[in-house]
């Protein structure tokens, strides 16, 4: 256990050299095997102005404890800022990774962009940031919805 408190905070010390990120929730758990850690009930984290609040978060790390991806389960919030862009949204799943700059929203979200005065409602929204591609899908039943405002016509 003592091994494992060291590693986990040399995993943090790590990050935040990098950037900061701030977790906190109900309980903690860590897989030094499998370099995963896990934060169970009211999970909140925190890396700059960038905010999700989750049931669960699992953080996947590499061999150098650096954070490969991170995944928010159970009525995922959010409130994050890229690229000078700002959305706020909710989904029952997201998964980032901060090497690629991707993001992966699932389950019944909303994504609204504050910047651009848009709002999407889908099953699925893949963002990859560094690309500046959108991938966006429904369901049959509930096919994807995009509202957006448009300039003034002259």
């Amino acid at each position: 256990m003592k091994r494992l408190l060291i590693y986990f905070i040399l995993f943090f010390a790590s990050q935040l050299m990098a950037d900061y990120v701030d977790i906190k929730a109900d309980h903690f758990y860590a897989n030094d095997i499998q370099q995963q850690a896990f934060f169970e009930g009211n999970a909140k984290i925190k890396q700059g102005s960038n905010e999700f609040n989750a049931s669960k978060v699992t953080v996947f790390f590499n061999a150098q404890r650096k954070a490969l991806k991170y995944e928010a389960h159970g009525a995922v919030k959010f409130d994050l800022t890229e690229k000078h862009v700002h959305y706020k949204g909710k989904a029952e799943s997201v998964t980032y990774a901060p090497t690629s700059s991707k993001y992966l929203f699932k389950g019944n979200v909303t994504l609204i962009d504050l910047t651009n005065n848009r709002t999407i409602k889908a099953e699925t929204v893949s963002l990859d940031l560094k690309t500046g591609l959108a991938d966006i899908k429904g369901k049959a039943k509930k096919p994807v919805h995009f509202r957006f405002e448009i300039e003034e016509r002259r």
